[in-house]
């Protein structure tokens, strides 16, 4: 590929974040959903050095007038895009999913139904830059938590990385509350 032609796919992928990133703080304002945060590979570069990735992650809390189908419906129609729903079992952490392609990227969300460790994430994310947009992003600790439960290996290569801006006393004691402990300690020495 012409150096050229890699910079436009950067701007679409870039664009298309800027995008997403539009529209769900518009349902917000709306009232669609209550809050959102950004997880995953994206989150990771406003806490370290950023790596590739093919998506974007979301979590969403759904405002209480509103369903999972309804988010589903307002995608698909707003943004003209399919979707896939996904629905997790009482074994699963993640309950409610869907994912649609925007530009060049995936945009995988998920919902905070019955799962409390993404619900507490969001309510402690904080405000950062990523693409040079206003989002909000989960903390290291949160991060950290979420990548354990999939845990394939770029997600162990994400947390030893993250680790080092993470507080280790606050991790300890939300893995701890999570049963995530042991886990993460595969992983990293706390």
């Amino acid at each position: 590929m012409s150096q050229k032609g890699c910079k436009q796919k950067i701007v679409s992928i870039v664009e298309a974040f800027k995008n997403t990133i539009a529209f769900f703080n518009e349902i917000e304002k709306e009232g669609i959903i209550e809050d959102y945060a950004l997880i995953g590979g994206l989150a990771l570069s406003a806490w370290i050095r950023p790596r590739t990735t093919r998506d974007v992650d979301l979590v969403i809390a759904v405002a209480k007038n509103f369903t999972w189908s309804d988010i589903a419906s307002i995608v698909q129609t707003r943004l003209q895009k399919r979707i896939a729903l996904h629905k997790g079992t009482p074994r699963m952490h993640i309950k409610e999913k869907l994912s649609f392609v925007t530009g060049q990227i995936e945009v995988d969300v998920i919902s905070t139904k019955d799962f409390e460790l993404a619900a507490e994430a969001i309510k402690k994310s904080v405000a950062a830059e990523v693409f040079g947009k206003k989002v909000k992003v989960v903390t290291p600790e949160y991060l950290i938590l979420l990548k354990l439960l999939p845990l394939s290996s770029q997600d162990a290569i994400d947390i030893k990385a993250l680790s080092k801006k993470a507080d280790k006393r606050r991790l300890r004691a939300l893995a701890e509350k999570y049963f995530l402990l042991s886990k993460l300690e595969t992983v990293i020495k706390l």
